[in-house]
């Protein structure tokens, strides 16, 4: 009987650890949002930039795939203009259409080179700090809800 208990002991903290496991997994992946299977946002901040009715949209798109992936931007609803914006220096600043990212590439999206600006957001930010948007990689378009730092992480 005492064998029985202990391989019962054995099996009950097995399952505690796995079980530990996943739950820890599902925690830190609340942190990435997975765009496709082997595309993936990450560190992703929506902060309010200069005037009540424009935004910046910060990340890094990690390309795990094989394949070159062509990012085409971030575009919210309920805004009048999403753009990808790069800065040239001396406060000078150019829109870019999309930015390809090689296999095993990180784009970082830091809101000093490169960042998504977005204005017109009628009646500034929503109340509960969430944008619904859409994510252009290629031809996909991919709806995500981003939350407007200082409230929540990212969100599906």
């Amino acid at each position: 009987m005492s064998r029985f208990w202990k391989s019962l002991r054995l099996v009950a903290a097995f399952a505690l650890s796995l079980a530990i496991g996943f739950l820890s997994r599902d925690l830190s992946a609340e942190e990435d949002y997975q765009i496709t299977n082997e595309v993936v946002l990450i560190d992703v901040r929506v902060s309010p930039a200069k005037g009540e009715n424009r935004a910046q949209i910060m990340f890094q798109l990690e390309n795990r795939s094989t394949e070159r992936v062509s990012f085409g931007g971030i575009t919210v609803a309920d805004a009048s203009r999403s753009r990808i914006v790069a800065s040239l220096g001396n406060g000078t600043t150019t829109t870019l259409d999309t930015i390809p990212v090689a296999p095993g590439e990180v784009l970082s999206m830091d809101g000093e080179v490169l960042w998504i600006e977005v204005d017109g957001l009628a009646g500034g930010l929503p109340p509960d700090g969430t944008i619904d948007a859409t994510v252009s990689l290629g031809v996909a378009v991919i709806p995500i809800s981003l939350t407007v730092e200082g409230t929540k992480k990212l969100s599906n």
